[in-house]
């Protein structure tokens, strides 16, 4: 397996950032790849040590926003099929022998594979019959793109193409405890509002009343969050407080921008006086 020429031909791209406690765990359910990218935006921790040592490519970034930076490493890539993992997310076996069979098989009607994902929560995965977050991480090389203007919540947009879905699980450690929880619902609510205004979305009153209670229920009862208990009880708090301040986040730009504009109109002129 140490000839580059025996190796799946697969590129495996991350985007990095301190994530040296689930990093090994992450490219050690990819052993095997022709190719590991990480573009890394300034760690601190072990992230960078423990690259090298899995034999992977690394470029320092600073962060461009997560649309162009994983764009940056994905144009790094060299192999005729990519896959997009973050530095917190670990492939189990099932996935990864799906993904691996779909690579070998090299199927020219298949454009890309979509995977599930699945929170963990204080030491404890989320129930399985909980409805889970999907979306498309392996694709053909050439086949799809990140957006520049996707500073958050970044998807790949793919060419015309069959998608399989496929079995197994992507574990997601990256909202494993409250606090890792809060810090992250704090940063990407501040970029999602940035991105919302930038798109000329305006705040919205009832929005800024109803999401909470929208987006409580939709996650504890429609995505069956309840299975999990107590868990599935502060995850979906969690989940419905990151939306509201979304949209408090809004109504503060927005009133800040108004006060500021009120205050220079206010202002005392200056006066041209002549004999």
């Amino acid at each position: 397996m140490n000839d580059i020429t025996s190796r799946l031909p697969l590129s495996v791209f991350l985007i990095t950032k301190n994530c040296g406690e689930w990093l090994d765990a992450v490219l050690t359910a990819v052993r095997g790849v022709a190719e590991i990218i990480v573009v890394d935006s300034g760690s601190t921790d072990d992230t960078l040590t423990i690259a090298r040592q899995h034999g992977a490519r690394i470029i320092t970034q600073p962060f461009l926003g997560y649309g162009q930076q994983k764009q940056v490493a994905l144009d790094a890539c060299t192999q005729p099929w990519v896959l997009n993992l973050d530095g917190d997310e670990v492939l189990d076996d099932t996935l990864r022998t799906a993904m691996f069979d779909l690579v070998r098989a090299d199927d020219p009607a298949v454009i890309g594979g979509e995977v599930k994902f699945r929170d963990w929560f204080i030491g404890v995965p989320a129930n399985k019959r909980t409805r889970a977050i999907t979306r498309v991480r392996l694709w053909r090389r050439g086949a799809g793109r990140f957006l520049a203007e996707q500073i958050v919540h970044e998807s790949v947009q793919l060419d015309a193409g069959r998608v399989v879905r496929l079995p197994g699980w992507v574990e997601h450690y990256g909202v494993e405890s409250v606090g890792l929880r809060v810090d992250k619902i704090n940063r990407y609510s501040s970029l999602r509002a940035e991105l919302d205004a930038n798109r000329g979305k305006s705040p919205s009153a009832l929005k800024l009343f109803l999401i909470f209670p929208l987006r409580f229920w939709r996650n504890y009862l429609l995505r069956r969050a309840f299975l999990d208990g107590r868990r599935g009880l502060i995850q979906s708090m969690a989940s419905a407080y990151y939306a509201f301040l979304i949209e408090a986040k809004k109504f503060e730009a927005a009133e800040r921008a108004r006060l500021k504009l009120e205050s220079s109109s206010q202002s005392p002129q200056s006066s041209q006086g002549g004999l």
